[in-house]
């Protein structure tokens, strides 16, 4: 059951963690220009 839990913490981390890489690749794209 924990590793479950842990295969889950670690899978929203993953998520949250592209989506910010993505809005911030998007920040820096829409500053350079």
């Amino acid at each position: 059951m924990k590793k479950s839990v842990w295969k889950q913490i670690l899978q929203i981390f993953i998520t949250v963690a592209t989506s910010i890489i993505s809005a911030l690749g998007v920040t820096s794209c829409v500053a350079h220009i």
